[in-house]
């Protein structure tokens, strides 16, 4: 059988497992917070979300994406010296990035043992998810499926018990605590994660690195820092109460996401990868988009007609104000997993220019919302929700017109 006939099948086949093991995943913590929900107050979860936000800036901030340097390195230089200046940048980066939060926070008077320890669980997470990118490269995708599953349902299945028995707050940072430290041991004891002597680098090596780097590394602090900002806005005008009310009415618009993220993402990546003719490719791309906008927007509508009485039904009545919030947030539901789309393409296709215009305009949407909103012309919360809304949707329509324009032109 030819190699790309292997390669399809076996893309094939993973891409099922990991959309299936998304498909569980995204269902059993959609269930579980309407658990938690139901006995924790809003400013819980936006005090938590907005230490959470805080810290993934940081690392989003001064992370070189070792993964992804990992993975599209050629077989012939990810030798054992370049696997080993890899992982030290790796721990270099987890070890600087961890100190800096835990200080952002000792001054934000917000340190206390459960802060720390989800600021170290974070950062563990940080460091299993870039060291496992030298087993992925084997695109084992059944066993990543299962081990994400896995460790995530267990951390779900942990909090609800803990919060029926009676915990408070605390259940939120047990959950991230308790799957940082799963992730990391099953992959440890699966042969995921590799371990190679820690050293320092030097000066070149470190150039090096951030020439191969910044790039990608621009894209994702845009990317990375997004939704973080939304979170850290909210907390802004309306403290942890606001912050907890976007928190979740954002959980809620990224749902049809999560189910998608596996195809929109990963699989399609793999995919633009893969398809050497420039014409299949594009084509391929539109005819994915395309079966994906209708449903979307299927249920980007549904979004907005039914959110008020939808949300005080699976939340109960405290959370009524992030039913008005959800419906703003319709934008988000139509276009996210469009954005994600375009942006796997772009990343192949090495148009990453055109993505850096798109993102441009998504921050430049959400802030002109924000702005509306801090000026009283709209009420805050309901434009910052909104904001979410028109920077997708600007992003993936500016990406998506100049890729059209770009290719017309070049025939």
């Amino acid at each position: 059988m030819p190699m790309m006939d292997i390669y399809a099948k076996k893309l094939k086949i993973g891409g099922a497992y990991l959309v299936s093991g998304q498909a569980i995943q995204a269902l059993i913590a959609f269930g579980v917070n309407l658990v938690l929900v139901r006995f924790l107050a809003p400013e819980d979860f936006g005090r938590f979300a907005l230490i959470l936000a805080g810290a993934t800036v940081v690392y989003s901030i001064f992370s070189l994406r070792i993964n992804v340097l990992i993975i599209r390195t050629d077989a012939t230089d990810l030798d054992a010296g370049a696997k080993e200046r890899f992982l030290s940048a790796l721990g270099w980066e987890t070890i600087f990035s961890t100190i800096l939060i835990l200080v952002w926070i000792y001054f934000s008077h917000e340190f206390g043992p459960w802060e720390v320890a989800l600021i170290l669980a974070i950062g563990l997470r940080h460091w299993t998810d870039n060291n496992k990118a030298v087993f992925e490269r084997r695109m084992p995708y059944r066993r990543l499926a299962i081990i994400e599953t896995g460790t995530m349902t267990a951390s779900n299945i942990l909090a609800l018990v803990l919060v029926v028995s009676g915990m408070n707050w605390k259940v939120l940072f047990v959950r991230e605590i308790f799957l940082s430290a799963a992730l990391f041991v099953t992959f440890a004891l699966s042969g995921g994660l590799t371990f190679s002597r820690f050293k320092f680098l030097s000066v070149e090596e470190w150039q090096g690195l951030f020439r191969d780097a910044r790039g990608i590394w621009l894209d994702s602090v845009l990317e990375g820092s997004f939704q973080r900002i939304t979170i850290l806005l909210a907390g802004f005008i309306g403290g942890e109460r606001i912050a907890g009310f976007i928190f979740q009415a954002q959980r809620l618009a990224i749902v049809p996401n999560q189910f998608l993220s596996p195809i929109a993402s990963r699989v399609a990546g793999n995919w633009f990868a893969r398809i050497e003719d420039r014409t299949k490719r594009i084509a391929g791309r539109d005819r994915l988009l395309l079966y994906m906008f209708f449903p979307l927007l299927i249920g980007g509508v549904l979004t907005f007609l039914f959110a008020d009485p939808v949300v005080p039904w699976l939340f109960g009545e405290k959370w009524r104000p992030a039913s008005e919030l959800f419906a703003s947030m319709a934008g988000l539901v139509v276009f996210l997993s469009m954005f994600e789309t375009i942006k796997a393409y772009c990343w192949v296709a090495k148009q990453t220019r055109w993505l850096l215009i798109g993102r441009a305009f998504q921050y430049g949407g959400l802030l002109a919302c924000f702005g509306l909103g801090v000026m009283g012309a709209i009420e805050p919360a309901i434009a910052l929700a909104l904001g979410l809304s028109v920077s997708y949707g600007l992003a993936f329509v500016v990406v998506f017109c100049i890729l059209r324009i770009v290719e017309r032109d070049h025939g």
